[in-house]
């Protein structure tokens, strides 16, 4: 079997240079102890947040070392099991790894529904539309409290940051669905193009406001956000943090609700981050945040499946994954990611028995 490996932490040239990985030969793991599973990895997807996992800091995974396979959100199929809880041949989601095969205990593991098979083209939608992305948009807007959400009688804005990303570009298409007037954030022109086209009512792109040393200039910004949002914004589903949250804040109505899904202005510059300078508007509007992580609750993600999948067979919501086969492009992934250059999800497929989708 095959594994990608973390060779040594990513400086400051990093993504530009992908220098930093080997695609390195392994045994298939066989002595599996009790409560492990052998997994048949069959696709992988790349995440903002596996920026942070190679800088070797410790979040919701175990800390990342220099020479370990790089772990990734993935689906696959059971190869052998020593789990009473699950048979071989069982289609598994989870935090795997970028390799052919992965041993994970069956309790960080959980079955999938509605797929019987490996070949069948929807099983890399768990890493989009029906997985993690997908579920952290859905039961995320679920937190905005009533009194910040749309109705016939009083209309209410939702920004969006991020928003052409896969959990932005979800969380968006579910708000307008809902009722809201919608605004996206994004980095590029293209992107404001594609979330146009999911039906936002305004986007803003933040590249139009850096300054000569290529950082966002939080004013000019804002003033973006509030010509985008004449009515103010009564709730924030933020995917950015840093500058972008911080540009927004000025622009939001008082009792306004954030919900705090990421950060991805920090994931290149986690430990030198510049803060927030309108904190203070937290204060005089009495705004309110929360922080949102799904990742492992497994009934969070069974009881939401039904509903995404209504919204989907709707046509409430579009999805778009862009594909890449084959383990030795895993690092072609990372960089399209970390460049900015994806809309919406980018999974690479491992398993050459597995088709590569077309949706």
């Amino acid at each position: 079997m095959r594994g990608v490996t973390l060779r040594r932490y990513p400086d400051e040239s990093f993504p530009k240079n992908i220098d930093f990985f080997d695609l390195k030969d392994f045994p298939i793991p066989t002595n599996l102890k009790e409560n492990d599973l052998l997994i048949k990895v069959c696709y992988v997807s790349i995440d903002p947040v596996m920026r942070v996992w190679f800088s070797g800091a410790k979040t919701y995974i175990d800390t990342v070392h220099q020479g370990q396979v790089i772990p990734a959100f993935g689906c696959g199929v059971v190869a052998e099991s020593k789990s009473k809880r699950f048979n071989k041949g069982d289609l598994v989601l989870g935090a795997l790894d970028c390799a052919d095969y992965c041993v994970r205990s069956a309790n960080t593991i959980f079955k999938l529904p509605a797929v019987k098979s490996k070949h069948d083209p929807n099983l890399p939608l768990f890493l989009s539309v029906y997985g993690v992305t997908g579920i952290t948009a859905l039961k995320g807007l679920h937190q905005i409290p009533k009194e910040n959400l749309p109705t016939k009688e009083s209309k209410k804005t939702l920004v969006v940051s991020s928003a052409a990303g896969s959990t932005g570009s979800f969380a968006l298409q579910i708000g307008k669905y809902w009722g809201y007037r919608t605004v996206g954030i994004v980095s590029s022109r293209d992107k404001k193009d594609f979330v146009l086209s999911l039906g936002a009512d305004a986007c803003v792109c933040y590249n139009d406001t850096l300054d000569s040393n290529g950082v966002v200039d939080t004013d000019k910004l804002t003033k973006l956000i509030k010509q985008a949002a004449p009515e103010g914004i009564d709730a924030m589903y933020d995917n950015s943090g840093e500058e972008v949250l911080d540009a927004v804040l000025p622009a939001m109505n008082k009792g306004a609700f954030i919900v705090l899904c990421g950060a991805t202005a920090t994931y290149y510059t986690w430990k030198n981050r510049g803060g927030l300078k309108n904190l203070s508007h937290f204060i005089t509007k009495q705004i309110k945040a929360e922080g949102i992580l799904y990742f492992g609750q497994k009934n969070a993600i069974m009881e939401s499946f039904k509903e995404m999948n209504e919204l989907v067979m709707g046509k409430h919501i579009q999805h778009k994954e862009e594909f890449i086969n084959g383990l030795e492009n895993v690092t072609l992934g990372l960089q399209k990611v970390f460049l900015g250059k994806n809309l919406g999800r980018v999974i690479v497929k491992l398993d050459n028995e597995v088709p590569l989708p077309k949706f």
